[in-house]
C-alpha cells in the first residue's frame, strides 16, 4: 500500500511573518490581530486580577487601545509614577550573585 501524504487543509496553515503588501489584506489582518491581542488582555486580567494597558497604532495611524479598568487611571499612573502606586519590589534592586 502507498503512503498517501495528507494536503493541509484550508484552515489554519503557517504564514510568513512578513511586511504584508496588500494594503486592504494588511487592514484585515491588522483588526484581526488586535481583536486577538485585546481578547488575551482582557482573559489575563480576568484570570489573574491584573490590570493592563494596551495602545497600538493602526497602519493608518488611528490609534486603539485597551485598559482595564481604565486606560486613563493606567496611563496616569504609569506617567506619574509614586512609591505608592507600584508595589515597593518595583523600585527596589534585587542582588543577583554573580559568578566569579
Amino acid at each position: 500500500m502507498a503512503m498517501q501524504i495528507k494536503k493541509p487543509s484550508q484552515g489554519r496553515q503557517k504564514i510568513a511573518i512578513t511586511k504584508i503588501p496588500n494594503r486592504s489584506n494588511l487592514q484585515v489582518t491588522f483588526s484581526k490581530r488586535c481583536a486577538g491581542l485585546f481578547k488575551k488582555a482582557s482573559e489575563l486580567c480576568t484570570l489573574c486580577g491584573v490590570e493592563i494597558a494596551i495602545v497600538v497604532f493602526s497602519p493608518s495611524n488611528k490609534p486603539f487601545s485597551f485598559g482595564h479598568p481604565s486606560i486613563k487611571t493606567l496611563i496616569g499612573r504609569f506617567l506619574s509614577p509614586s512609591p505608592s502606586s507600584f508595589p515597593s519590589s518595583t523600585y527596589s534592586t534585587s542582588s543577583v550573585p554573580q559568578e566569579g
